[in-house]
């Protein structure tokens, strides 16, 4: 049991310290035994006291540490004091070594108020008794040299051991604490896994609706208009197909660059062409499509192309899907120090409230992703607009 208020992580009374006790305590019997002042009764009685004492800093603390209270430490020792100074006074101060365990006790358990009682009643007991016994004052003087000195002895390597135990309390009380952090840091590693994965299968989801979307529908478009000119127009219907065939192959083309990507191959992409073959591509479909560059063209990290060219690809999409517009313009800006606009807009039917569908959400999962903005502006018979800034 601790004197302060929590028990300690390690006992006191070990194995160890409990022989060690028994030991002094013999020591101290067989001085007793061995003086030749003593009676058989006084030497019974003394062994008697002397078990008790024993009994009690043994067993008794051991079990106070595991279940006790502060009140039952005090009274425990509180009867191994006068258990201990009836051994000596019985005889006559010659069992003193006997009070060396109950002063470690002092030491280990109790606050310095605590600890100096003990050590004054075991003092006033011994000494007492010696002067009772000494037949001069020499010799009482001697007797107190020997007190104090084996009281300084005792008292160092208890302190040791007090420091060694508070030692080893703290390093066990640190493992703990470093046991919990290294349970919250595999708790995390686990949720940024889980994080990580999401982010993942998201990015793929885009790439897939954004890309292999976007040229399914353009095949789409191109089979239905096929289909309503072969009957009156085969020649047309057959360039339909030719379209759908090549935008089938483009659309591979596509699936393997998100594969690399995946794999961690970093594509060749020139923005500014691949934004003109999207625009080519709507023009082939009747609407009127211009492309408008601003600025300096110039390289651009690979996360801002990729965003771009699929902010402009999914606007283009939407355009054939829904808007039925006639005019569509694609606006690059590239701004001179940092920064580069991409503006899509046509003059569709519009409507007054957008619908963040997928592909909308997606590019605006994009745009933040890599420290950009997306607004999407759009009016009931007034088109729909499609603006990214991002750095770059």
């Amino acid at each position: 049991m601790a004197t302060r208020e929590e028990k300690p992580a390690t006992p006191f009374v070990t194995p160890g310290v409990s022989l060690a006790c028994v030991a002094v305590t013999a020591a101290g019997l067989l001085k007793a035994a061995t003086s030749g002042d003593l009676s058989r009764f006084q030497l019974a009685l003394v062994i008697a006291l002397s078990g008790a004492y024993v009994l009690l800093l043994t067993a008794g603390l051991r079990f106070i540490e595991q279940r006790g209270t502060r009140a039952h430490l005090f009274a425990v020792l509180g009867i191994a004091v006068a258990l201990g100074s009836a051994v000596v006074a019985v005889s006559r101060g010659e069992a003193f070594l006997l009070l060396m365990p109950l002063i470690t006790c002092g030491v280990l358990f109790l606050s310095p108020a605590g600890l100096a009682a003990v050590v004054a009643a075991c003092t006033a007991a011994t000494v007492g008794t010696w002067a009772i016994r000494a037949t001069s004052a020499g010799e009482l003087v001697r007797d107190l040299a020997t007190w104090i000195a084996s009281l300084a002895f005792v008292f160092v390597v208890s302190r040791i051991v007090l420091s060694q135990h508070r030692a080893r309390a703290e390093v066990e009380s640190l493992a703990g604490e470093l046991k919990d952090a290294n349970d919250q840091l595999r708790a995390q590693a686990r949720d940024i896994e889980e994080l990580a994965t999401t982010k993942e299968r998201n990015r793929i989801a885009r790439d897939i609706h954004d890309g292999l979307g976007h040229y399914l529908t353009v095949v789409h478009v191109q089979l239905e208009a096929a289909q309503a000119l072969l009957a009156r127009d085969p020649n047309a219907a057959r360039e339909a197909l030719r379209k759908a065939q090549e935008l089938t192959r483009e659309g591979l083309t596509e699936v393997r660059r998100s594969v690399a990507l995946v794999r961690g191959s970093r594509p060749q992409q020139q923005l500014v062409a691949a934004i003109g073959k999207l625009a080519d591509e709507c023009s082939a479909d009747g609407i009127e499509t211009a492309v408008k560059l601003s600025g300096n063209p110039r390289p651009l990290a690979e996360p801002v192309e990729i965003t771009l060219y699929r902010a402009a690809q999914e606007a283009l999409t939407n355009v054939r899907r829904h808007a039925r517009a006639s005019h569509l313009s694609i606006e690059l800006a590239f701004a001179p120090s940092d920064g580069i606009r991409l503006r899509v807009q046509d003059d569709g039917v519009g409507a007054d409230g957008v619908s963040q569908g997928f592909g909308l959400i997606g590019l605006r999962e994009r745009a933040e992703s890599v420290g950009g903005t997306m607004a999407v502006r759009s009016a009931r018979g007034r088109g729909f607009t499609l603006e990214l800034e991002l750095p770059g």
